[in-house]
């Protein structure tokens, strides 16, 4: 193709050597405590090398403090190395010490509560007093069984959640008071430990129960906020089929208006921007399963958008829910099964119409684009439930790939308007370990799969006119600082900038464009890409 020459001679010029440099992105896995039944998944299974952090599922909250969760599971369970002696530590907690200790970089939080233990946070923070006690048996909790922070699972304050759960008015404005007492303890334990103390939180996606959180006053105390960006369609009493975790809203989805365009992983990572809490702050949630509806009566579209009687089953473990492991081995490529991408909500399902079964999951490919879109906007990292669900570690280590892996691209702005074109800079992130690398920004109209390869890898924009053209026009006017070399920290700064053009054609609405920058290596090392970003054209 005509772009290959240009390529070809840029790579010979490139005046580095690839040089690997993992990112402070966080990747956060939950691991939930009954893994070890049934599931047979068990804390020395983890692969911590592509973790930073752990949140072990759940402590309980139990007459104002506190609790194990699960006494056997939790410090109980003999392992190999344990010992039956009084005073003797075993059971998952031990296995973390364990697995701390082979990985140093890794640290592990206590998650509190959970979608089934949340019943009682209302009145353990009803009032200071009430928040002095329990903060200070999370504090003591933590130092007790050796974890490196607390992640607050009550869901929710105010409404929602299971129906048998107290909730109240107040809990909005107590919740935050909760959180800056604990924080304060924590604070005051460090004095004597030395210890640097995480707090966290899971907050939701809907955005009528993100409005029970006074978000510009927690962020301050808390490390980061883990968004369950999941669960939002399943066979619950949603009106159709629909998809567990889409990235982005679809305009044809037949729902309310606010379901179609709120209840998305996007907007709810721009509710959580828009409301200040700062990028760093916030993990995008990862769902590691997929949601199952059956009885689908109708073949059209492949079950997408269609009335259903009920969870389908059987699931992995449960009707209507499955383990991504057993969705890859037993019904990807299963006889009977199809499975489709969807092109707006970056997300594939799983349709059978024999059987009138549906199933909205995530993949390797809609995981990369989630990690994508995190870098995009630069945020602290993801987190992902649960552990167990990705036994080959496949979804985890494509996150790892993207976020600690590869070099970052983050764009000034994710829109341009048509009426009032602007500039937009790009910046390069690789690190000092990547200083020196040449570099090349490209820019496509046309999506970011399947990808063009080069260099023995695969740049993860498709090869159109806007690609050749950008390559073509490398540096200049249009495309400013679009090649060249990274510097000392292994940066630079490219741009598009639609300033040159008084007015956009009204044609472009609805389109996108995708930048992605590849950094080459000498000789016949392989270059790399960055993750793509993508500009949407509005009014």
């Amino acid at each position: 193709m005509p772009m290959r020459p240009f390529l070809v001679a840029f790579a010979v010029v490139a005046t580095a050597l690839f040089a690997a440099a993992q990112s402070p992105t966080r990747i956060v896995g939950y691991f939930p405590s009954w893994g070890i039944y049934g599931r047979n998944y068990h804390v020395p299974n983890i692969p911590a090398a592509q973790l930073t952090h752990i949140n072990y599922a759940f402590a309980n909250v139990q007459n104002g403090v506190v609790v194990l969760g699960d006494h056997y599971a939790d410090v109980d369970k003999w392992y190999p190395g344990d010992c039956w002696n009084p005073g003797c530590r075993r059971g998952s907690f031990q296995r973390l010490r364990v697995l701390k200790a082979q990985f140093p970089h890794l640290r592990t939080l206590i998650s509190i509560g959970g979608w089934t233990w949340s019943a009682n946070f209302s009145n353990a923070v009803l009032t200071a007093a009430s928040r002095a006690t329990f903060a200070q048996s999370i504090v003591d909790f933590v130092d007790l069984h050796e974890f490196d922070g607390a992640d607050i699972d009550w869901e929710y304050p105010v409404a929602g959640g299971l129906p048998g759960n107290i909730v109240r008015p107040q809990d909005k404005q107590n919740y935050t008071a909760f959180l800056i007492e604990l924080r304060a303890r924590f604070n005051t334990r460090a004095l004597t430990t030395g210890k640097t103390y995480l707090l966290t939180i899971a907050a939701p996606a809907n955005p009528a129960y993100i409005a029970n959180y006074e978000l510009p006053l927690i962020a301050p105390v808390l490390d980061w906020i883990n968004i369950m960006s999941y669960d939002l369609r399943g066979p619950w009493g949603d009106p159709f089929t629909g998809f567990n975790a889409p990235l982005h809203g679809d305009p044809l989805e037949p729902v309310a208006p606010v379901v179609r365009n709120e209840w998305n992983v996007a907007a709810a990572v721009q509710n959580y921007l828009a409301a200040g809490v700062p990028a760093q702050k916030l993990h995008l949630g990862a769902a590691f399963y997929g949601r199952g509806f059956g009885g689908v009566p109708n073949n059209a579209a492949n079950g997408l958008y269609q009335t259903y009687t009920a969870p389908s089953s059987p699931g992995t473990w449960e009707n209507g829910v499955y383990d991504y492991t057993d969705l890859a081995a037993n019904y990807e490529n299963a006889a009977g099964w199809v499975k489709t991408w969807h092109p707006r909500s970056r997300v594939p399902w799983l349709w059978n119409a024999a059987q009138q079964k549906f199933i909205g999951y995530d993949d390797p490919r809609s995981i990369a684009e989630k990690a994508w879109y995190l870098q995009q906007w630069g945020l602290g990292g993801a987190m992902f439930w649960e552990l167990s669900g990705d036994r080959n570690a496949v979804l985890l280590g494509t996150l790892d790939l993207w976020l600690r892996q590869r070099a970052s691209l983050q764009a000034s702005a994710g829109t341009v308007s048509l009426s009032v074109p602007a500039r937009v800079d790009l910046a390069v992130r690789g690190g000092v370990a990547r200083a020196g690398r040449s570099q090349l920004t490209l820019f496509g109209l046309s999506g970011t799969f399947p990808g063009l390869p080069l260099q023995g890898s695969l740049l993860p924009l498709n090869y159109d006119f806007l690609v050749e053209g950008s390559a073509a026009g490398a540096g200049s006017a249009v495309f400013p600082g679009t090649i060249g070399v990274l510097d000392a920290q292994g940066a630079a700064a490219p741009a598009l900038d639609f300033t040159l053009v008084p007015v956009l054609p009204p044609v472009l609405l609805g389109f996108s464009v995708h930048a992605c920058t590849w950094l080459l290596a000498v000789g016949a090392g392989n270059g790399e890409p960055t993750n793509p970003i993508e500009i949407r054209f509005v009014p």
